[in-house]
């Protein structure tokens, strides 16, 4: 065997192995057990459909979900398919990227892909899996341009950030093939930009046709002026992986925000000439590179999400221009020459290679805490349900507060806002947010009255003060005793009440 096939299984063997003592150590946070409930409980295909509607994000995840949760029952599936994607996703990296092996080791050990894309089971490995499909296929975009627009309309389905990437590196072809005059040179090209636009208009169907406002929510109550400040320093967080490691409520947060803000937003404001200062010998890769940024910052700007996960896309916007700017040929102009008169060119191994360490060090401080500390709560509030065989009771909670529970039960719980017994979220918090510890109560004697035990798991707690294994009155007809308070886990909003309720009988 060649040493450098020697590399590749070896690196993806212990990727692989990593990865499944990690996942299995790792417990699911609210998104996790909501996409798992929502192909588990989803009847059909069209029923899956249907009820994706509320989400905001395109099916492709929820598809592969749904075939995992027609052979088993078991959220544990899901994390095994998750892991097998981004297995398949370091495989494609490591064979076939143009970097040396010390930048492929780095990288796939690096914090998104060991913990961010990895651990944690959502949609956003996939997207990279078929991100770095379609930088191979870029090597050979003129034989292969059919496959690599494939890929880049399959990510786009992903999700709508990775569509945005797609859309770019879309453009960028676009542009060389105008240069060159071939833009409909022959019936290939032509096929690969209907596929591309199928693509993307399936995109746009399924994110125009929510039925639910949360998409826009923030947008529209936010002041204008307050619109820009959510991801306009997306690209600094996504290179400058640094969490505050001082609290072990490390997720989502970066250390020198944390520290000044005024200063994270200089360094945020002025790391967005660094692509200048990596890229400046091909314009082709600057024009990928800076269309993708805008492009994230109006996805940044409509929907004013914010998390590790969103600023990782420019990360791997980073690593893709880094990969497809070898299959460009050196351009020559104003701005290259006076740049490299003054040895710029220097300049781009330390700061990529100090970015990519930064990651390493700072995946494996994630990985680690993430085995020490609970990720959330939910798996060791169903094990004491399950200890004191409380989860043969009907459990009750206020909304989503259930899901996680519902997951690792494998039983639907009954939401109080929605009246009904439910699995996944339906993303409606006005009930949560102006519910009083009174209105609790009140849904609570409500259920009560058609039951005669019940199990409350919610991150609200009935009453204030509650004394622990004491039965206490909160009504005429409900009497309730606190059992056990769950907190400490690395999600910081993460604590978990567990009531058992009683109906007072005449």
């Amino acid at each position: 065997m060649k040493t450098n096939a020697k590399y590749l299984y070896f690196l993806v063997s212990l990727y692989f192995i990593v990865s499944l003592i990690g996942i299995l150590h790792h417990e699911l946070w609210l998104d996790e057990a909501h996409h798992w409930l929502l192909a588990r409980d989803s009847h059909s295909i069209a029923d899956l459909a249907q009820n994706i509607r509320r989400e905001g994000h395109p099916i492709l995840w929820s598809l592969m979900l749904y075939g995992v949760s027609c052979l088993t029952s078991n959220l544990v599936g899901m994390q095994l398919l998750h892991i097998i994607v981004s297995t398949a996703t370091v495989f494609v990296f490591l064979k076939k990227a143009p970097f040396s092996w010390l930048f492929k080791t780095i990288f796939i050990f690096g914090y998104f892909m060991v913990f961010e894309y990895n651990l944690i089971s959502r949609n956003y490995i996939l997207g990279v899996f078929f991100l770095f499909l379609a930088c191979d296929a870029f090597k050979e975009r003129e034989k292969k341009s059919v496959r690599l627009l494939f890929f880049l309309a399959m990510a786009a389905n992903v999700h709508l950030l990775f569509g945005v990437i797609a859309f770019a590196l879309f453009l960028t072809v676009l542009w060389e093939r105008f240069q060159d005059k071939t833009l409909l040179r022959n019936s290939e090209y032509v096929v690969g930009y209907a596929i591309f636009g199928c693509g993307i208009g399936l995109l746009a169907y399924q994110i125009l046709n929510t039925d639910s406002v949360w998409f826009f929510d923030s947008f529209n109550a936010m002041p204008y002026s307050e619109r820009f400040t959510k991801g306009f320093i997306s690209l600094f967080k996504g290179l400058v992986m640094l969490p505050n490691f001082t609290s072990i409520h490390f997720w989502n947060t970066n250390l020198i925000i944390d520290w000044s803000k005024p200063i994270g937003a200089v360094l945020g404001l002025l790391v967005y000439a660094l692509p200048l200062l990596l890229f400046f010998k091909n314009r082709k890769t600057l024009f990928f590179v800076y269309t993708a940024l805008i492009g994230t910052q109006v996805f940044f700007f409509v929907t004013q999400r914010g998390a590790a996960r969103f600023d990782g896309l420019t990360y791997l916007i980073l690593i893709s221009a880094l990969w497809i700017e070898n299959y460009f040929a050196a351009d020559h102009y104003k701005l290259k020459e006076i740049l490299s008169a003054n040895l710029v060119g220097l300049l781009k191994k330390p700061i990529v290679y100090g970015i990519l360490c930064l990651h390493l060090l700072s995946g494996m401080v994630a990985y680690v805490i993430d085995w020490n500390h609970p990720f959330t709560n939910a798996e060791k509030v169903a094990d004491y349900l399950k200890a004191r065989h409380l989860d043969t009771k009907a459990l009750v909670a206020v909304t989503c507060d259930g899901t996680i529970i519902s997951a690792y039960v494998q039983k639907k719980i009954w939401f109080l806002c929605e009246h009904s017994y439910q699995s996944y979220c339906h993303w409606d918090f006005d009930c949560a947010r102006q519910l009083t510890q009174n209105g609790i109560r009140e849904l609570v004697a409500d259920y009560m009255a058609d039951h005669d035990h019940a199990v409350f798991v919610s991150y609200y707690p009935i009453v204030a003060n509650p004394r622990p294994e004491v039965w206490q009155p909160i009504s005429a007809t409900v009497q309730i005793r606190f059992l056990q308070k769950f907190e400490g886990a690395i999600a910081n909003k993460d604590r978990y009440y567990v009531f058992e309720m009683a109906r007072i009988k005449s």
